[in-house]
């Protein structure tokens, strides 16, 4: 008898054989990655995206690659992507109402390109380490950073960089509002040296207990490389995730079912 397929196999296969294929034709322009998010994750097709719709998405999603050695590294991308979302939907949410617009979504496009050579966020990253390193020696300690997530002064500079970069609020101070809620909601002024060390350690590769521009590169270019391929693949397999949820490939709904 042969073994019956499961689901996740089952879009892999077909997410390689698109790839095979295109590969086979002329270049062909994948859309926008913040048009895909919001193809996906728009079930109900009103135009709005709202928590419980991305909650619904992801779910979707962590059943689809909950078996099978070959979905491993999209259920620990998952586990990422669950624990970020609320903060990110809050700071991708400009208007508050609680939902995300295709405009609103369109960020995530400017976030990918930002990534990219010249795109921004390797210039902002340098200035935010900067204004970190009070005492210039190319080395973040625990000290510094700690004194940094608590110094108005140096959250408001930021603040005012990532604004340029990405002006999700009117103006620079709406969106420090919104820094300082983040960094409260993760222990704002609770947080002491212990707990500033152990986030230190993931980054910290030689283990000297200070954080060096080397290894913010080194590790800025790894996530960067990472976030750029999933997006490619969320571009290419968009369209067919919407079908499977319920979208439809044109958003008209009743979407796409099949049994396995």
């Amino acid at each position: 008898m042969p073994k019956r397929r499961s689901l996740s196999s089952f879009l892999l296969l077909i997410a390689a054989s698109t790839n095979v294929v295109l590969s086979q034709q002329p270049k062909q322009q994948l859309q926008p990655l913040g048009d895909v998010l919001h193809l996906v994750l728009d079930k109900d097709k009103d135009q709005k995206v709202t928590m419980d719709e991305v909650n619904s998405q992801i779910t979707m999603l962590e059943q689809l690659f909950a078996e099978g050695d070959e979905g491993e590294e999209y259920r620990n991308l998952l586990k990422g992507v669950k624990v970020a979302a609320p903060k990110m939907f809050e700071l991708l949410d400009s208007t508050g109402d609680e939902t995300l617009s295709k405009f609103e979504l369109k960020y995530m496009t400017k976030f990918e390109k930002s990534l990219k050579k010249e795109g921004g966020m390797r210039d902002l990253l340098r200035e935010v380490f900067t204004l970190l390193d009070s005492d210039g020696d190319d080395q973040l300690n625990v000290d510094e950073l700690l004194e940094g997530s608590k110094s108005s002064e140096v959250i408001t500079k930021i603040t005012v960089q990532f604004h340029q970069l990405f002006p999700l609020r009117k103006t620079a101070g709406e969106l420090e509002d919104f820094v300082k809620s983040t960094i409260e909601s993760i222990g704002g002024n609770t947080l002491d040296k212990e707990s500033v060390a152990k986030g230190m350690k993931w980054i910290d590769d030689n283990g000297d207990g200070y954080i060096q521009r080397q290894e913010v590169g080194k590790y800025y270019n790894i996530a960067g490389k990472k976030f750029l391929e999933v997006s490619k693949t969320i571009k290419q397999m968009g369209p067919m995730l919407a079908m499977f949820s319920g979208g439809g490939m044109n958003g008209g709904g009743g979407g796409f079912k099949m049994d396995l």
